[in-house]
């Protein structure tokens, strides 16, 4: 899927450097919002590579987007979908003055050696009358026989409303450790919610401008609306993390048991920097 024009982001500068304010936001809150994590040349390059793998020819490519609505009715188009590890095909996606200054804000809200973490993409299209992302924590969508210690960073490609399903956020959520979820349609559909009730007022909404991004503990509850305007969402969520551990004993996640009696069980991997890596 890879092509020339794809292979070296354009020349640009912007570093930035997180403070100890936002460290400790970040610490209390579960979340954060950076104004501007990169350029708006770079932000057109990758909205060039997200259009490439969407588009309808390369549906059946490696790497292509997989439909994340849950059920369809016959003939209904897909309201959510989703490719993930881009940087398998796209591996100049890794040299990004975004990525760059991600990295450096991940390291310092996770509180880790930038050199020991590494990072996976996905990219996220929602269009017009597109599904909202329900409330959950990234570590349900995980493996209960490892421990992670992670967060996400989350840039979109274009101005972002909270109409449009910019990220929302509950304060301090993170500090509950992970919470029972529940599937919110069929088990092989992975479409996951948190089993209490979300107290949405509590919601902080996160609107940015294009070359803004917002970063999030994995334990934050969060969620994005559907998207209510004449626009699709273009968004490209990346993940930094420690080296995954095994666990002694796996955790108690019934919904990915429900998952996997669904659609099996896969050999355990996680992918750092554009490589796949059993454990």
């Amino acid at each position: 899927m890879a092509e020339v024009e794809f292979r070296e982001p354009p020349a640009g500068e912007l570093e930035i450097f997180p403070s100890r304010q936002e460290v400790e936001f970040f610490g209390e809150h579960g979340y954060l919002v950076v104004e501007r994590i990169t350029t708006d040349e770079e932000i057109a390059w990758l909205r060039a590579i997200f259009e490439h793998i969407f588009a309808p020819e390369h549906a059946h490519a490696a790497g292509a987007p997989i439909d994340r609505s849950g059920s369809l009715a016959p003939g209904e188009q897909s309201r959510l979908s989703q490719a993930f590890f881009p940087e398998l095909q796209f591996p100049a996606l890794l040299e990004t003055i975004h990525r760059r200054n991600a990295l450096r804000y991940a390291a310092a809200l996770l509180g880790v050696p930038e050199r020991d973490l590494s990072s996976w993409g996905h990219m996220i299209q929602k269009p017009p009358g597109g599904r909202a992302a329900l409330w959950h924590q990234d570590h349900a969508y995980w493996q209960p026989e490892l421990d992670y210690h992670a967060l996400g960073v989350w840039l979109p490609l274009h101005d972002v409303s909270a109409e449009m399903g910019a990220m929302q956020f509950i304060p301090g959520s993170h500090k509950r450790g992970l919470l029972p979820h529940r599937h919110d349609d069929a088990p092989a559909m992975n479409v996951l919610t948190v089993v209490e009730e979300v107290d949405a007022s509590r919601a902080v909404a996160c609107p940015l401008k294009a070359g803004g991004a917002t970063f999030h503990h994995s334990a934050t509850l969060h969620y994005t609306a559907p998207n209510t305007t004449d626009q699709p969402r273009l968004a490209y969520p990346m993940e930094f993390q420690l080296a995954p551990v095994r666990r002694a004993a796996p955790r108690v996640m019934p919904w990915v048991d429900e998952l996997r009696a669904a659609v099996g069980q896969r050999p355990l991997f996680y992918v750092a920097d554009g490589e796949m890596i059993e454990v």
